[in-house]
This record gives structure tokens, sequence and C-alpha cells, in this order.
């Protein structure tokens, strides 16, 4: 694994460009590479979105197969593919949500209405990631909270959050890229 260091910390950052050429030549363990590295982090993305363990387990195993059968069209910009694979991950969640809310609309006539209330299974589940999630965030340097703020929950991009920071492009992506992978090493995929 190849990393290169951030020049505001001097901290190492993973590099998966070479695992993404070496899997565009078809090499299934540049995939193996890349899911070790990303999984937790796609799983907790899919999550967000569909509120179900098995359907976030399934989104993060299609995600990951589309970067497969993808892998000769995939760009990634800077050095993460994360970022390709959160982008999917959502799309593909989205999906599912609309497919299953066409299921469930085509035949309100054969069935009770299903409760749009998450169980309390779910409920503890999501509890439990926002409470880890919130502590790792908390003890994070000021900049890096406020880059997790303006990159992740308000969504703007690097460009933007950096212009509001003061900060580099370069900066702010490595800075983020950071704070994701702790939050992969800390949350990983819950069982």
């Amino acid at each position: 694994m190849q990393a290169l260091t951030d020049d505001t910390t001097g901290e190492s950052v993973s590099d998966d460009r070479p695992a993404v050429e070496r899997l565009r030549r078809g090499d299934r363990d540049a995939l193996t590479v890349l899911y070790t590295r990303h999984a937790g982090t796609v799983y907790w993305n899919a999550f967000g979105v569909l509120r179900s363990r098995p359907d976030a387990e399934e989104m993060t195993a299609d995600a990951f197969l589309t970067l497969w059968t993808k892998r000769h069209d995939v760009v990634i910009y800077g050095i993460s593919a994360l970022p390709w694979l959160v982008v999917t991950v959502k799309n593909l969640s989205r999906n599912r949500l609309r497919a299953n809310e066409r299921r469930s609309t085509d035949h309100l006539d054969d069935v009770e209405p299903a409760s749009s209330t998450p169980s309390a299974e779910d409920l503890a589940a999501l509890d439990e990631a926002m409470r880890l999630v919130r502590d790792v965030i908390r003890q994070l340097p000021a900049v890096d909270r406020d880059i997790f703020r303006l990159c992740v929950i308000e969504e703007l991009t690097y460009k933007e959050a950096a212009a509001q920071l003061g900060l580099k492009h370069g900066s702010v992506r490595n800075r983020l890229s950071r704070v994701r992978l702790r939050l992969q090493s800390e949350l990983g995929p819950r069982s």
C-alpha cells in the first residue's frame, strides 16, 4: 500500500490509485484491498439512507460490484476511491428506497399499509452509530470538525470549504480523508 504525506500535518494518507490501476487490469485482489479500506464507511453511508442493516449490506456489496464492473471507466479524483464509492452507494440506496416505495404503493389494495416507523432495533443501531460518530468527531481538532461539518453535513465541495476556512483545497481533501479513515476504523462494519 502506498501512502502519501499530508503537507499540513506530515501524516500519511492511503493512496488508492495503484489499487484502482490494478483493478482496471482485472486484479481481483485490488478489489479486496479497496473493500478492506472502505467497506465500513460505504456501509454506514448506505445505512444512513436505508436505515436497514440487510439493505445496507446489500448496497455495500453492490457498490463494490459496480466498481468491479465499471472498473475501466471509473475516474477517481485525488488519491482515494472512497468518494466514488460513497456517491455510488448513496445512489444505489436511493434507488432501493424508490423501488421499495413503488412496490409498496403498487400493492396498497392487497396489503395493510406498512408502518413508516423504523423498528426499535434499527433505531437502536442508528442511535449507537450516531453516538460513535459524535464521539469521534468531538475528539478531532477544531479545523477537522469544521471540515467534516462543511463537506459531509452541509455537502460543500472541497473548494468551497477551503474558501470558507482559508485553507488549500488539497489540505481540506486530505484532512477529510483522514477523518473518514478514522471513522471507518472506529466504526467498521457492525454485525
